[in-house]
């Protein structure tokens, strides 16, 4: 297990206090490194020069090739590297496998001489497999591919033993949760980013389909859309097929619709300049695609200056001897924040999930579903929100590329399993979902339902 720090972030009595700019956060994870003292080791000790695990420019979406049993090998030790170095995790489990584990991919790797990248991904896959909505293997390319980690569970089947989510630390402007939905999700709903309408009752319905930095001009709308919301009597926020992104614009839409004082998800970072590269990297492909539209590139073109700024710092300690170790996980737990409100929510507030709901997105909800007249109703969401802010790694021989979080989270009321998420107080189906929804906003929830947010604890059940 990587070295837990037992640093922990000042509780801030604002959100705002947070919510730092990309070059702040990086300002301020150094300093909390620089809190952890260097042990006194002998030169003979001294650890390992860092890998450097930076993605070339030309190689963001390559091509992969065969490799021989060597080379994979070889890239087997890279992927263990990766996780020890960057991979948040869920609490209670290693972030990587078994010696004996790693031993054993190792043998059948050396069983055949070649190896194509479909195949390495699957063999990585089942090597590093972890109960991880986010954790995926491929490669770019023509023919990209792309496995995850945990399957989809089939809509009956039981929830799977939780192991417990972990949890992070502070946000930046920058920090983002973004993944593609897994193949059994929802998929993504076409429309604009945020979208306002009245259902035939003439209640307000407020779609919002992402939290993707890329959309940020309209997600800065939502604290004004939800002041206005919070005094109707009703209204329906429309969350399916919501797959996540920055989870600030979640946060401030959420603290904008009351005044009360709410659990925060408990958090846990790692830092390292393995975290920090990964980070990059993911940004650096983000903008190579073009998949950041104009007005929010210089948005991500700082985020990145800033991870590479940071990873840059802390290989300089660690070359230096100031490094206190390779990683550190630095943890928020308990912490409590205050809605930004002018008072309580005035009327009922139903929010309509569905599988395609994920990472931000139920984070959203890990906060309102504590506000007095909330309500979730629909499916169970994807269930992909214990470990985020993603990394991306491509293995230098093969091209085969691992996503891995490397912030983790915890729901504060300890609702939340991964890959089963939040469970609905009312269950929808069918087509007019946005009017049984509204009809529920006017109404109020059949008798018998039951009411799994608003609590006063932040203890888990």
């Amino acid at each position: 297990m990587p070295p837990k720090s037992s640093l922990r972030r000042p509780r801030r009595a604002a959100t705002a206090a947070r919510s730092c700019a990309a070059l702040a956060c990086a300002a301020l994870a150094c300093a909390a490194l620089a809190c952890a003292p260097a042990p006194a080791v002998a030169p003979s000790q001294a650890p390992a020069p860092l890998r450097s695990l930076r993605i070339a420019d030309g190689d963001l979406d390559g091509e992969p090739r065969t490799v021989s049993s060597a080379e994979a090998i070889l890239d087997l030790d890279d992927a263990r590297y990766a996780f020890e170095h960057a991979y948040a995790g869920l609490d209670g489990r290693s972030p990587a496998p078994s010696p004996l584990a790693l031993a054993r991919a190792e043998a059948a790797l050396r069983g055949r001489a070649a190896w194509r990248p479909g195949e390495l991904a699957r063999l990585l896959r089942d090597v590093f497999a972890a109960p991880d909505g986010h954790l995926a293997f491929g490669h770019g390319g023509r023919a990209p591919l792309r496995l995850t980690a945990a399957p989809a569970p089939a809509p009956a089947a039981p929830a799977p033993a939780p192991a417990a989510p972990a949890t992070c630390a502070d946000r930046g402007a920058g920090a983002r949760i973004e993944a593609p939905p897994r193949r059994l999700d929802a998929p993504r709903r076409p429309g604009p980013p945020v979208a306002l309408t009245r259902s035939r009752d003439g209640v307000p319905v407020l779609a919002i389909r992402t939290f993707s930095t890329a959309a940020a001009p309209a997600l800065a709308a939502l604290p004004a859309l939800a002041a206005e919301l919070r005094r109707a009597p009703a209204f329906v926020v429309d969350l399916r097929g919501n797959a996540g992104g920055n989870y600030l614009f979640a946060e401030r839409f959420a603290l904008a619709l009351t005044d009360a004082p709410l659990c925060a998800l408990d958090e846990r970072e790692v830092l390292s300049v393995a975290a920090a590269e990964g980070r990059a990297n993911s940004a650096r492909r983000r903008l190579a695609r073009g998949d950041v539209p104009p007005e929010a590139r210089p948005r991500f073109v700082e985020h990145l200056a800033a991870l590479e700024r940071l990873a840059g710092a802390l290989r300089g300690r660690a070359a230096d001897g100031r490094g206190a170790a390779p990683r550190v996980d630095l943890t928020t737990r308990g912490a409590r924040i205050r809605g930004r409100a002018a008072g309580p929510l005035e009327g009922r507030a139903v929010f309509l999930v569905d599988r395609g709901c994920a990472s931000a997105c139920e984070m959203l909800l890990a906060l309102v579903r504590q506000i007095p007249g909330v309500l979730v109703v629909g499916q169970n969401t994807r269930g992909g929100m214990s470990v985020g802010e993603i990394a991306l790694f491509r293995l230098p021989r093969s091209g085969v590329t691992l996503s891995l979080g490397t912030r983790a989270y915890r729901d504060p009321l300890g609702d939340f399993v991964e890959l089963r998420g939040f469970e609905p107080d009312v269950r929808l189906d069918g087509v007019e979902l946005v009017e049984g929804a509204a009809a529920l906003a006017l109404r109020g929830a059949p008798s018998g339902a039951p009411r799994r947010g608003a609590r006063t604890s932040c203890a888990p059940r």
